[in-house]
């Protein structure tokens, strides 16, 4: 059945007119002439069979019947502009930028993202590290990866990869005078923290050492510093199996304890719910999840980084 519709042209220059109250600054906006306003306006009112607007001393105001017509026409203007904004090649629709900590970034997003890069050509990945979730989601960034579950209020979220933890340090630490051989030998060192001592509290409580004071320790904002400083054998560290896989198999770092808390936080994926249906955005949903899946499956039994002391 063919549809029977007013003529696009005539519909847009009566929005911007009943939107600016003025033909000849709708004419600025659509870059014709007042005449040209003047006669598809003209054409539409032709079309219903009466007038959009009320005209007086050079002035003009929508009357009931414009009145009625301009929600309608706008809302249909916007989903229509909305759509083929999404179809149309903008280079700035193609550019997505991904907000998470410089430590996921390095130890596990950027050595997958050729293979995106390689599928969708023509999207280009910026990422924006920060310590904190982003405040501009859905704005000036399109998607985030955060470590740990947060509730943002018109924000998505979806999990992505379950981390186990565990205490580590460098092999150094289990001679020297202070050998580190077992949870009571703790006591001295000190603690590397990445966060405000909840990982350490929950690990000492798994090994059964109440008796440690936490205040001595060293305290670092950033998971890549405190998993450097780890490395360089200044102390032990919990480290969680994601960001200490390449130092671990690398043999920079092992596991003093055979004492692990699986899946006790997870990184996951946020997007807004207003951005969920852009084609950059479902792709690379698409691509991230399917990246952890791989990662899952492939995913090494740290407790081979047990040292059997």
């Amino acid at each position: 059945m063919s549809r029977k519709l007013p003529p696009l042209n005539a519909l847009r220059a009566f929005e911007a007119a009943a939107r600016l109250l003025s033909f000849t600054r709708a004419a600025q906006e659509l870059c014709v002439t007042h005449g040209a306003v003047s006669q598809q306006i003209k054409g539409l009112e032709d079309y219903f069979g009466q007038p959009l607007f009320t005209r007086a001393r050079g002035k003009v105001s929508l009357n009931a019947a414009g009145t009625e017509l301009l929600p309608v026409v706008t809302q249909s203007l916007d989903r229509l502009e909305k759509v083929s904004s999404r179809l149309v090649q903008d280079p700035c629709m193609a550019v997505l930028t991904v907000n998470l900590t410089t430590t996921f970034a390095s130890q596990w997003l950027i050595p997958r993202l050729p293979d995106f890069q390689q599928r969708y050509p023509d999207i280009t990945v910026r990422l924006s590290p920060t310590p904190d979730f982003p405040k501009g989601l859905g704005a000036e960034v399109d998607v985030a990866i955060r470590w740990g579950a947060e509730a943002v209020a018109g924000v998505e979220t979806e999990k992505l990869i379950d981390v186990d933890t565990f205490v580590a340090c460098a092999p150094a630490l289990l001679q020297g005078d202070n050998p580190l051989r077992g949870p009571d030998d703790l006591v001295n060192h000190s603690l590397i923290h990445d966060d405000d001592g909840q990982a350490w509290q929950a690990l000492l409580s798994e090994l059964k050492v109440d008796t440690l004071d936490q205040g001595k320790g060293l305290f670092y904002a950033d998971a890549g510093l405190a998993l450097q400083v780890a490395v360089e054998g200044r102390g032990p560290i919990v480290a969680g199996s994601l960001l200490a896989a390449k130092d671990l198999a690398a043999g920079r770092l092992v596991i003093p304890f055979d004492c692990f808390i699986a899946h006790r936080k997870d990184y996951n994926f946020y997007f807004s719910e207003h951005a969920k249906d852009e084609p950059k955005v479902m792709l690379f949903r698409t691509w991230i999840h399917e990246q952890a899946a791989i990662y899952r499956h492939e995913q090494v039994d740290y407790r081979g980084y047990v040292v059997a002391l």
